[in-house]
């Protein structure tokens, strides 16, 4: 393809990198993945894999400790966790995923680099092994994959004792990192923050017996999510003993005691404290653009690369940067695993473009663009959630703006459903959003045992610009929860053509 020593270097091997290497290598491009600490970046290590794990440990612990409904008694003063196991469980899962990653790289034949990247220019990049030896490269294409870090107080004007120092000094202060690797359970969690993050260690430390604190500074938990969602979710928190405080804003962390206020206590003359064994602050992550700011490409506001919808990185004029592509956290735009994973395909698709790229029919390949409004949002709690395109609460601000974009919605509870009836999950809903004029589905809300599965079937109707007739009419397996998506879009099929 050309004289430099690689037709595209990725840098990160997280979900997005290492899926689009893989995908580069297997289709004959000479490419080279680097990655400064493990394979698989930060979603393998410390983040989706060993939570989900960890809260798999949690829920059968939950079973198992409400037994007595499904007719299973024994003396639950038996009934205990060993921590120590499932830790090693987590970490043995770990071990393979991201063996397998290597794996990975090494059959598509992509060139594994171990070092910190940074970019000489736009086609040459420096690598630093821990040793201190220094490799350059040059690359026709670039791929920034950097991920993100958790966002710390480090500001002056900010809360005190939250910051990246105090996380060094006082053992009572976790991220989403250090609380996968606690020695112990503990007696005692305070979450700082309500969003998808805290709500799943919230659920997982409940269900093995932690007192569990939520302080958020918006009126709701899950403020971003549709809003029968964030109501449905606080109760069921609630209903198990998790203490949710919203309005209320974290000011300073002194060892075990953190002090907070009312959010609209804007002269502090209220303080409130709480003592926990541990507090985990969970407000956010920031995209990391260290070693490529000196690339040109424009930085937004939330600290992230900017780049259109082709995954193209442009400069402060909203240029094209050519041969320089951004995907998952390090743009900023949806920090979700799989939405890096599809972003980095688009952006190999656009390089083939670029080079002329046929497919197997011979017809040269388009270039793609990504829309945020079918990628999937998933939290793992017990239930789960899952929700893809608009809320509610959007679409009525849309209708404001445009009297035209009138929608229908329909939502049925799982607890008319014989599967949740028989499996005894009966929590949660099916919600969808439906355009009333061509019934395509605009938003999609599910509350269940299974939602982060079922929620696959809604994407494919929209990405493949199905209409709620489509949905209504597929035949769903009978007794499954899968049944309610059907049940829902059914209704909506009746209304819309009435």
């Amino acid at each position: 393809m050309s004289n430099y020593d690689f037709d595209l270097m990725i840098i990160g091997a997280g979900p997005g990198g290492y899926i689009t290497a893989a995908r580069a290598g297997k289709l004959g491009l000479k490419t080279a993945i680097v990655e400064k600490d493990n394979w698989g970046g930060v979603c393998l290590n410390v983040g989706c894999i060993p939570t989900k794990t960890l809260l798999k440990n949690a829920k059968v612990y939950h079973y198992i400790d409400t037994a007595d409904k499904y007719g299973i008694s024994f003396n639950k003063k038996d009934l205990k966790i060993n921590w120590n196991q499932a830790q090693d469980r987590k970490n043995g899962v770990v071990k393979q995923l991201t063996s397998g990653v290597d794996f990975l790289m090494k059959t598509n034949k992509v060139e594994r680099l171990l070092g910190t990247a940074e970019a000489i220019d736009q086609k040459t990049i420096k690598i630093v092994t821990k040793d201190g030896k220094t490799t350059t490269y040059t690359t026709k294409y670039l791929i920034i994959a950097t991920g993100s870090k958790v966002k710390m107080f480090d500001l002056p004007h900010g809360p005190k004792g939250l910051s990246t120092s105090d996380l060094k000094t006082n053992p009572a202060l976790l991220t989403s990192s250090e609380i996968l690797s606690l020695t112990t359970i503990p007696k005692s969690l305070t979450i700082i923050g309500g969003g998808v993050i805290g709500i799943e260690f919230a659920f997982l430390f409940n269900a093995l017996g932690t007192k569990v604190t939520i302080i958020e500074y918006l009126d709701q938990i899950l403020a971003l999510l549709d809003q029968d969602i964030s109501k449905t979710t606080t109760e069921i928190l609630t209903k198990n003993g998790v203490k949710i405080i919203t309005g209320h804003s974290v000011n300073a962390l002194n060892k075990q005691t953190l002090t907070y206020y009312g959010a609209n206590d804007k002269q502090l003359q209220k303080p409130l404290t709480i003592n926990s064994d541990y507090f985990l602050l969970s407000t956010g992550r920031v995209p990391i653009t260290t070693g490529f700011t000196n690339l040109g490409i424009a930085i937004k506001p939330n600290q992230a690369f900017t780049v259109n919808n082709k995954l193209e990185a442009l400069d402060q004029n909203q240029q094209v940067i050519p041969g320089i592509y951004v995907i998952g956290d390090a743009n900023g735009q949806k920090m979700l695993a799989h939405v890096a994973s599809a972003q980095g395909l688009i952006a190999l698709n656009n390089i083939f473009v670029k080079e002329g790229r046929k497919d197997h029919a011979g017809v040269p390949l388009q270039e793609q663009s990504i829309d945020y409004n079918k990628m999937p949002n998933c939290i793992y709690s017990f239930p789960e959630i899952a929700s893809v395109g608009l809320t509610e609460s959007e679409c009525q601000a849309l209708l404001a703006k445009d009297p035209s974009q009138t929608y229908l919605v329909k939502k049925i509870p799982f607890a008319i459903n014989g599967k949740a009836l028989a499996d005894g999950e009966t929590d949660g809903f099916v919600k969808l959003i439906i355009g009333k004029k061509y019934g395509e589905i605009i938003g999609a809300h599910i509350l269940g045992s299974t939602a982060t599965d079922m929620i696959a079937e809604i994407v494919n109707i929209m990405e493949t610009e199905g209409v709620i007739t489509d949905l209504a009419n597929a035949c769903h397996p009978h007794p499954t929860l899968s049944e309610v998506v059907m049940d829902v879009a059914q209704d909506l099929a009746l209304e819309i053509n009435k």
